[in-house]
């Protein structure tokens, strides 16, 4: 059993500045080789001194090139900016890759997007119903499987969906389609109650949008909580109507904010500032990791930008695109969130900026 990592809270005046002053670690020699050296000897690689020598000038300058990317990603105009966020965002990729294979790239097709759009945008394609299919070779499939992420590689998932998963997008998402897919979750300061667990209250409209009872929902829960140490309890005594009591179960965890991982469930999600919200999806496989989430919009946004300019540019400054409402968000939400999620990958602990 890992030692639990407590939520690190930074108060700061920038958040986005002060996350990446974190990464300015990780552009030291010296501190790097001693942070992959830790890193290799904990997941057995080889010889781990020598190969944190090799690996080191490669992750410092790939992170040098990551914060660049997005430092001109934040000046440039949005008809460009697309191709700038993903080539950031895949650099940060590849820099946490390094943290696990001391030589990557091992070969050729593994820099490959990884990834794929449809290749051709007819005259009456519609953004929100494009799709994005995961492939065999290439940087996300390498991602799924060394985050234990196998069973994604050959899904696919419209445009839609995957907007639909990021909760700082909500509030737009609601008001271009009709539908909530995201639902907030309480979670009080109390630790677990003896013999109960830690209490979270949800709101009752989720079980209208799943047709469940609240026993229902925690069958579900349970049925999707991976490695079965996680499990979720029904109150049976209601807390107020429109609200229910869930309670979270952990064996050697009494509250989900001692834990790096959060709820380790696919139908939770989380956005930058703690907030906890849970996933109506029928479908478990539609609940992509928010890493994932933000490479594959990306992905599809940057082809848009880089091979279809008048397509990319009628969405963006046409008066009658609704589509920017949500991309424009978007693309500020990731210039945020995506590196704040590969430094809590990076450090093994869930880093949260907040505005003093």
């Amino acid at each position: 059993m890992d030692m639990v990592s407590q939520i690190r809270r930074i108060l700061c005046d920038s958040p986005e500045q002060k996350m990446w002053n974190l990464f300015l670690l990780l552009e030291n020699e010296a501190t790097v080789r001693t942070f992959l050296e830790s890193k290799y000897r904990k997941h057995g690689v080889e010889h781990p001194s020598r190969a944190a020598f090799r690996a080191a000038q490669p992750l410092m300058y790939h992170v040098k090139q990551a914060r660049t990317y997005y430092e001109a990603a934040r000046r440039s105009d949005l008809f460009v900016r697309p191709l700038l966020s993903y080539y950031g965002m895949m650099t940060l990729c590849k820099a946490l890759m390094l943290t696990r294979v001391p030589d990557y790239p091992e070969n050729t097709s593994v820099l490959r997007h990884g990834i794929s759009t449809r290749k051709r945008k007819r005259g009456d394609y519609q953004f929100f119903a494009d799709e994005v299919r995961v492939q065999r070779e290439g940087l996300f499939p390498e991602l799924a499987r060394y985050q234990g992420r196998e069973s994604l590689i050959g899904e696919n998932w419209t445009l839609k969906e995957l907007f639909s998963l990021i909760p700082e997008l909500q509030d737009g998402y609601r008001q271009l389609f009709p539908e909530e897919t995201l639902f907030p979750v309480a979670v009080p300061e109390v630790t677990s109650v003896p013999n109960r667990g830690m209490p979270l209250v949800l709101e009752d409209r989720i079980l209208d949008a799943l047709h469940l009872t609240p026993r229902g929902l925690v069958n579900r829960l349970n049925r999707f909580s991976p490695g079965g140490e996680v499990r979720f309890t029904f109150e049976e005594d209601p807390v107020s109507v429109p609200r229910f009591l869930l309670f979270w179960h952990h064996p050697f965890i009494s509250h989900v904010n001692q834990w790096e991982r959060g709820f380790d469930h696919p139908l939770f999600r989380e956005d930058m500032h703690g907030n906890h919200w849970l996933s109506p999806f029928q479908r478990v496989e539609s609940c992509l990791p928010e890493m994932f989430v933000h490479y594959a919009l990306l992905f599809a946004l940057s082809m848009l930008c880089r091979y279809e300019p008048p397509l990319w540019g009628e969405m963006i400054y046409g008066m009658a695109s609704e589509e920017m409402v949500l991309i424009q968000e978007f693309l500020q939400v990731t210039q945020r969130k995506f590196p704040n999620l590969i430094l809590n990958e990076l450090f093994e602990e869930k880093i949260l900026f907040q505005q003093m």
